[in-house]
């Protein structure tokens, strides 16, 4: 009998060791939220990664344009057109993105350039926007 129970307490302690040393549980990832805009509408991944999960680019004749990470993780772009306030279409720019878009590079005649984090091991992927408003594919950063 003295062997039993020194069998379940040593399984007892084995297991309170295992636990111990488990992965963090599904509650401790950093989950996006869904946020939306009051501007440009649309429902948008928000939190952690993607922190207030929109990124805004305004022209100099007043458009403004906005780069989020949509629900299927591609990244969508709407713009308000010139003074009159009216909004394209969401348009999808492809990919498959883990975090914020950001506006890495730009220059005085209206080119830039957006970048994300991919879902392959955090590699940022890119998108040059020309001064004509033509977009290159994506590219690794």
């Amino acid at each position: 009998m003295n062997k039993m129970k020194a069998a379940v307490v040593a399984a007892a302690v084995l297991a309170g060791i295992g636990l111990s040393a488990a992965p963090a549980s599904a509650g401790d990832i950093d989950v996006p939220s869904q946020c939306s805009n009051n501007q440009f509408g649309g429902t948008f991944l928000c939190g952690g990664d993607y922190g207030g999960g929109a990124t805004y680019f305004t022209f100099r004749d007043g458009t403004s344009e906005i780069f989020v990470i949509g629900t299927d993780h591609a990244v969508w772009t709407r713009w308000t057109t010139g003074s009159s306030g009216k909004l394209s279409s969401w348009t999808s720019m492809g990919g498959y993105f883990t975090s914020k878009v950001e506006i890495t590079r730009q220059t005085l005649g209206g080119a830039f350039t957006i970048t994300a984090r991919g879902s392959d091991y955090n590699q940022m992927w890119s998108r040059d926007r020309d001064q004509n408003g033509n977009w290159n594919g994506w590219h690794k950063f």
